[in-house]
């Protein structure tokens, strides 16, 4: 399976993004353009409830000790990040099939917090130099759990 023709350091949509363990192509759609980019690696399978997913927020992105462990403060830190300053951000998630698989009943406030962030991100609004800075998400999935992630992505990025 190919890459799609996707740029994964664009602020312009979509910024959620899902990919089989399994593509290939060109590493230089993956690799950052010069200039600070941060790349937090996060694994599905150890954010199996809310609490496993702010840790690994938290740990990844280096959240400051008044982050508050709920939902909103999520939301808040992502759209923060002063404490890691940088020209791009990419989130790759692996297994996020097994993303709050405890407490399914989250998974879309979860998605939509990355949505909402991701938004907050690509708008040029007091941004230095009047414009967006990319923050996207990676959803990297197995063959089996593919459709089903590009589906609920989808049901999240029409709403």
């Amino acid at each position: 399976m190919n890459l799609p023709e996707t740029d994964f350091w664009s602020v312009s949509g979509p910024r959620l993004h899902v990919l089989a363990e399994e593509a290939t192509g060109s590493v230089a759609r993956i690799v950052p353009p010069p200039g600070v980019a941060v790349v937090a690696h996060m694994d599905g399978a150890n954010m199996a409830d809310a609490d496993g997913v702010f840790e690994q927020f938290w740990r990844e992105l280096r959240f400051p000790d008044y982050f508050g462990w709920n939902w909103p403060a999520l939301l808040d830190c992502l759209r923060d990040l002063q404490w890691l300053p940088a020209d791009r951000y990419l989130v790759v998630i692996r297994n996020p099939g097994r993303l709050l698989s405890s407490a399914p009943e989250e998974r879309e406030v979860f998605l939509q917090t990355l949505m909402w962030a991701s938004d907050a991100w690509a708008s040029p609004h007091g941004k230095p130099g009047g414009t967006g800075i990319p923050f996207n998400v990676l959803l990297f999935c197995g063959d089996a759990e593919l459709d089903g992630i590009r589906h609920e992505v989808r049901r999240i990025q029409e709403n």
